[in-house]
């Protein structure tokens, strides 16, 4: 600690003092993803770069609690990681604006990944260095590997607003790692049950490559369907990279008549390269999607995109808006943040990550990161924005979590029902 009072920045990266004006949006600052262009009334992203540094020395308070962000800003991952980071820093805001955490104020340090594994360990020992009291890390269960590693011996408390992966679950990536995003096991079983309940006992599986967590859910939804009674007619992948690929899903498609169709997949690939020909040739049974398909912008890129239904965290549609409250107000501080609307309803887990660190220090009394973590544990369906979330002894992620049935009445998407497991 520095002699003079105050914590000395250490990393150069940048540092975020909410309450200040400045926070992510300095100036005016966009770090979410721009929208796409053809998108209907999108707002123009004309914002400047997001600044990368902060001079060395500035000096915080000696009491300022320092919370780490280690998440992509840049690269593929930055689709997930930007937009909770965004809902993180929102939270900080309004965290600060009320008087802070235990009477003291609350920055977030961020460090870019770049999408990049090296970039992972060398971000953790830097943010290590910086003394931080809690970390938010990637969505991405092999990117936030090289840094959990780091960061067990130091016993920090570790965060993932959106990590999917079931490795998140049991505590075997750090008995003080938490996530606050719906595992690929919950969100599978609750496809199994969306197509259970219209009656279908027979599907066919299409996944899209492009997305680990894509083809995670839809394995995993195989392997519940066909232990539930159902039947999985077939099995079909998609690579961009090798287009030969569609013919023998059209012709499977074709060829078993499935009931429905249980599709996994990215909207950045899916809308034109898989779905927009599924329905050209004809196929037109119910579809069944992740929530990686969530949004609207790619409906106008599928002609007949028919009966369609997919999973969502939140539903960030304005002419059907989500039930919650607490959801709308975090769609809104992001659209006033951003200039744009939220791209899908996952940018909730970033507000639920803070939200449920700083309950856990409140009972706590202490930001010490063992008893930190034993209140989390002890949520029992406690209720965040995003809906109730409950951990426990060997329970390190969101396993119950509800999530939104959207559901595609062209050209719009539309709140239907919220559904658990």
């Amino acid at each position: 600690m520095s002699p003079s009072g105050v914590r000395p920045v250490l990393l150069v990266v940048l540092v975020l003092v909410a309450g200040t004006g400045c926070g992510l949006f300095s100036q005016g600052t966009v770090i979410s993803p721009a929208p796409i262009a053809d998108e209907p009334g999108a707002l123009v992203d004309e914002s400047s770069p997001v600044p990368i540094a902060t001079p060395d020395g500035v000096p915080l308070p000696d009491d300022t609690i320092v919370i780490g962000a280690l998440m992509a800003t840049t690269g593929f991952l930055a689709v997930y990681d930007e937009p909770a980071l965004v809902a993180a820093q929102n939270r900080i805001d309004a965290l600060n604006e009320a008087g802070g955490l235990l009477g003291r104020p609350v920055v977030l340090r961020h460090f870019d990944s770049h999408t990049e594994l090296s970039a992972m360990r060398n971000g953790a020992e830097q943010l290590l260095l910086d003394g931080i009291d809690m970390l938010l890390i990637t969505c991405d269960a092999v990117y936030a590997a090289p840094a959990l590693d780091v960061l067990e011996s130091s016993g920090t408390l570790v965060i993932s607003p959106c990590g999917t992966d079931d490795a998140w679950i049991t505590g075997e990536l750090g008995q003080r790692v938490f996530s606050m995003a719906t595992p690929v096991s919950t969100e599978a079983e609750l496809l199994v049950s969306l197509v259970a309940d219209r009656g279908f006992t027979s599907t066919v599986v299409v996944i899209d490559q492009t997305s680990t967590e894509a083809v995670a859910v839809c394995e995993a939804f195989e392997r519940g369907f066909e232990a539930s009674g159902g039947r999985v007619n077939g099995l079909y992948r998609y690579q961009p990279t090798d287009p030969g690929l569609l013919e023998p899903i059209l012709s499977g498609l074709v060829n078993t008549d499935p009931e429905a169709i249980v599709f996994c997949g990215t909207r950045l690939v899916a809308p034109e390269e898989i779905l927009a020909p599924i329905r050209a040739a004809g196929i037109l049974q119910p579809i069944f999607a992740s929530s990686t398909m969530d949004g609207d912008h790619w409906i106008g890129k599928v002609p007949g995109v028919g009966d369609f239904t997919m999973l969502s965290y939140a539903s960030v549609y304005t002419d059907s808006p989500d039930p919650s409250p607490e959801v709308r107000e975090v769609l809104a501080d992001y659209l006033a943040a951003t200039g744009h609307i939220a791209r899908d309803g996952r940018v909730v887990t970033g507000h639920d990550a803070i939200e449920a660190y700083v309950r856990a220090v409140e009972r706590a009394g202490t930001l010490e990161p063992r008893a930190v973590a034993s209140h989390l544990v002890r949520f029992d369906n406690e209720e965040l924005a995003g809906g109730p979330v409950t951990f426990g002894p060997n329970v390190r992620a969101a396993v119950d979590r509800p999530m939104r049935v959207i559901t595609i009445e062209e050209p719009y998407a539309r709140y239907d029902r919220i559904v658990s497991p």
